[in-house]
């Protein structure tokens, strides 16, 4: 923590994946660790606000048997979900949802799926989210929670070799700016050639309609 400390970051905000959840034995003490950015009050979802953007963290990772890293949310965590995202719409703020397990079908396998998967899209659907941030899958991929035009950006491992640009080592820039009545998003993504230079890859911009005129800028 200290080296962390060290680094002067700017606000951060952690979500645990299923790595942090492979047993019941000293949850506590990991989370201890990270106490600092996971920023959880007494339980999640998290919540982070700066300037204009609220980073709402989830935590879908829980134990699992041998040979799975399925994740889930829970009804309660869905539900104080809920809350924090009308809230935050309400505010004027631009919702990024983070959450480790992706939140639609077909990204990874179902043994490694997220087991209420169809909880926390009548969630986000109901309550409304600008942009949904996830790992776990080890790709570059873009897909929307079903029936809305909600984005949902998964990125690959930040340590995995130069490969297919789908699957090399990388990482997402990601801008936000208030526009009138609406959000202009725009998602860099950053990866790995097999030259070992980082360059910059696609580039995908949404424009979400703002809920509230009340936006702080």
């Amino acid at each position: 923590r200290q080296c962390m400390h060290e680094l002067a970051l700017p606000p951060t905000l952690l979500v645990p994946g299923n790595h942090d959840a492979l047993s019941r034995q000293n949850p506590a003490g990991k989370a201890a660790l990270w106490a600092d950015w996971l920023k959880t009050g007494t339980s999640f979802p998290s919540l982070l606000v700066k300037d204009h953007i609220a980073l709402i963290g989830v935590n879908s990772a829980v134990p699992t048997r041998p040979f799975f890293a399925s994740g889930k949310v829970g009804a309660a965590q869905a539900e104080r979900l809920r809350a924090v995202l009308l809230k935050a719409g309400q505010d004027g703020l631009c919702r990024v949802v983070l959450i480790h397990h992706p939140p639609v079908a077909d990204l990874v396998s179902r043994r490694k799926g997220l087991d209420d998967m169809d909880l926390l899209q009548s969630v986000l659907r109901d309550a409304g989210a600008e942009l949904v941030l996830h790992g776990h899958s080890h790709r570059a991929t873009l897909a929307c929670i079903p029936h809305t035009e909600i984005p949902v950006v998964g990125t690959t491992s930040a340590s995995h070799s130069a490969g297919s640009p789908d699957t090399a080592a990388g990482w997402n820039a990601i801008a936000v700016h208030p526009q009138a009545g609406h959000w202009a998003i725009t998602v860099l993504r950053r990866e790995l050639g097999t030259d070992g230079i980082m360059r910059d890859g696609p580039t995908h911009t949404f424009t979400p309609h703002r809920l509230s005129a009340s936006i702080r800028l």
